[in-house]
């Protein structure tokens, strides 16, 4: 599979690949944070009102065929370069944590029309989770027109959750009660021995009380992987450029410790009518069996991702407009690796610079699965530089524009 992936990276290079991505400064240093909760069940400003209205009908049809999806990302950035006219190379620092609940859409089919008392009703869920820690480094250089961008990166996860499938189901008493639930085994893969992590039936955070500063960082450097991230840019025009990108796993991360144990989750309410008019007295229980801590030898990539971007400047360096289209595969070449894997990514914006201190950007994308429309502000001191955005999404594509889930992000940069 590395073969063919190699191949065809190979051969979208050979016809595409200036400057995609122009410097504003000599050196900068630069942090960021981005956010983004999102969901396609209801907008949220459907959620926060003072009486909640639960529609299980009008939520089957927004979910459409993929079910309920819960998707959650959190990355931070710190970077350091040095830019020159035909070389660069700095330092990038970088922490990511993103998961994803899906719950099938026939559960909600089976509530919106109503449960024959005494029966059973189940179906399947599915969730991840991951996170990673990393440090790259950025080097740039020209051969001719070619302009090149290559960062080896060495990471490491701090846990991985395999797609696991959890198991929920429904039933209507004889008095009109209803109980929904959910049994899902957990098997969660962490770079340290994180005993302590299941405590009384629940997650507890007393684990991390244990755990020495020094011990976490030499376990995460014996788990470290290895990628390369490349781009790879060509001037067909003045105002065109065009590049080919890759993000390509070398050595995959060793995760030597698991943790093991079975969630469960029961929810009452005293009739369906009344949950969806917010009047329902409910009740719920969620525990979790003692855990098991075994040792392990699981193999965990981050995500490959690769294709094409343009940018076009038809009127001048202070107005760009960028596209791009890819693949992305999560953990390729895992043991949790299947069709559902992978996804495609695509990217749409406007960018205006340089209008005195002040820039703007627009962009409709959708990437790890989840359909974005952001505005953005740039406001550039010369010395510092500030960069905020805001977008609504979801990871159904009508959802997106009805506010079904946030996104933010906020960047400093300093330098000359």
């Amino acid at each position: 599979m590395k073969k063919i992936i190699l191949s065809i990276f190979a051969f979208s290079l050979f016809p595409l690949f200036a400057e995609l991505y122009p410097a504003r400064r000599y050196v900068e240093v630069g942090v960021s944070e981005s956010v983004m909760a999102a969901q396609n069940g209801m907008p949220i400003f459907d959620i926060f009102k003072k009486h909640l209205v639960i529609d299980l009908k009008k939520i089957s049809s927004n979910v459409g065929d993929s079910g309920l999806v819960f998707s959650f990302e959190d990355d931070s950035a710190f970077n350091l370069d040095f830019n020159f006219k035909k070389v660069g190379a700095g330092l990038r620092i970088e922490s990511q944590v993103d998961g994803r609940l899906n719950i099938s859409k026939s559960l909600f089919d089976i509530l919106g029309k109503g449960l024959t008392p005494g029966k059973v009703y189940s179906t399947d869920a599915n969730v991840w989770a991951e996170s990673f820690v990393s440090i790259g480094f950025p080097v740039r250089f020209d051969i001719g027109k070619f302009r090149i961008r290559v960062k080896p990166s060495v990471f490491s996860p701090v846990y991985y959750v395999p797609s696991t499938t959890v198991t929920c189901y429904a039933s209507n008493g004889y008095n009109g009660s209803v109980v929904v639930g959910a049994v899902a085994p957990m098997e969660v893969y962490t770079v340290s021995e994180f005993k302590g992590l299941v405590k009384d039936g629940e997650i507890s955070a007393d684990f991390a009380d244990q755990i020495q500063p020094g011990s976490l960082a030499g376990d995460m450097a014996l788990a470290a992987g290895l990628d390369l991230a490349a781009l790879v840019e060509y001037p067909i025009l003045e105002t065109l450029d065009i590049g080919g990108y890759i993000n390509f796993p070398i050595v995959p991360a060793r995760m030597k410790h698991k943790v093991y144990a079975v969630a469960t989750l029961s929810v009452t309410a005293d009739s369906l009518l009344n949950v969806m008019t917010d009047d329902s007295d409910i009740n719920h229980t969620a525990e979790i069996s003692d855990a098991v801590y075994l040792g392990a030898n699981y193999l965990v990539n981050r995500p490959l991702r690769l294709g094409a971007e343009c940018a076009w400047r038809p009127v001048g360096k202070w107005l760009t407009m960028r596209a791009s289209l890819g693949l992305g595969m999560r953990n390729p070449f895992g043991a949790d690796f299947s069709i559902k894997s992978l996804y495609p990514e695509y990217r749409l914006g406007v960018e205006i610079v340089g209008i005195g201190m002040f820039g703007l950007s627009l962009s409709t994308e959708y990437t790890r699965k989840v359909f974005a429309h952001s505005l953005g502000i740039m406001l550039n001191f010369r010395a510092v530089e500030i960069d905020v955005s805001a977008a609504f999404c979801s990871p159904t594509f009508i959802q997106s524009f009805k506010g079904a889930g946030v996104a933010a992000s906020c960047g400093v940069k300093f330098g000359w």
